[in-house]
């Protein structure tokens, strides 16, 4: 009989923006060292501040109208962080505007002092006792459960950090593409004159093709390395 793989989840930490924010970049890994130990995925309840959308320039006829992403900026009354979209049809998330408030499920990625969230699961909150109830449980969590000092450091070594329930060790070893580096440095490189590169420009210096340069953008951008100043116009943080 063929055995079933099994994969673990990382689980949905409860928490406001302020415990994302205030956490500490894990060495090589997409997680961050909060006083809820180590963590990959959140959960948040927080109103949309803003909301930007990011349009494809490479669809065909018979595709449904897609965006490179929807980023929403989210505010809970402890900070604001940047929640993102990819790849989806523009009119399924028509319904979240700004003022609403969301309940959100996504994973964290940070790139130095900077963290956003992968929006995995957005849903509206209708009842404003919901809110309450969330607070509550946090309070509760922070004041009778287990919580963790952060370290003074910028990064925490996973020689240091604590493993809660040995739940985060799914990810693959993290492997350096040198043609994602080198599209990297040339942004960064622009990017310290106060201005971004364009699509075109960056293709023209690569000389790789449109899709793979695209895919590496996309990479760096979920990496929250670097960002979309204006439609197909790129700089680092």
């Amino acid at each position: 009989m063929m055995e079933t793989q099994r994969f673990k989840r990382s689980p949905a930490i409860r928490c406001w923006i302020k415990n994302i924010l205030d956490g500490k970049r894990v060495t090589n890994e997409n997680a961050i060292f909060t006083i809820f130990g180590k963590i990959r995925r959140v959960r948040i309840v927080a109103t949309i501040i803003n909301k930007r959308e990011f349009l494809r320039n490479d669809k065909n006829d018979f595709e449904e109208e897609k965006s490179s992403r929807i980023d929403f900026y989210l505010d809970d009354g402890t900070g604001l962080i940047r929640a993102v979209l990819w790849d989806l049809v523009l009119i399924e998330y028509d319904e979240f505007v700004k003022g609403d408030i969301v309940d959100i499920i996504g994973l964290v990625r940070s790139s130095g002092d900077y963290i956003s969230i992968n929006l995995e699961i957005m849903k509206k909150v209708n009842e404003p006792n919901f809110i309450l109830l969330r607070n509550a449980e946090i309070i509760k969590e922070i004041k009778f459960g287990d919580t963790y000092e952060i370290p003074e450091e910028d990064t925490v070594s996973e020689e240091s950090e604590i493993d809660i329930n040995d739940l985060f060790k799914e990810e693959d070893p993290i492997q350096i593409d040198t043609r994602k580096e080198e599209i990297f440095m040339v942004i960064k490189k622009v990017s310290s004159s106060g201005t971004g590169i364009r699509f075109t420009k960056l293709k023209e210096i690569i000389q790789i093709s449109e899709a793979e340069l695209r895919s590496y953008i996309k990479d760096l951008m979920e990496e929250s390395k670097i960002y979309e100043s204006e439609t197909e116009v790129y700089q680092t943080f």
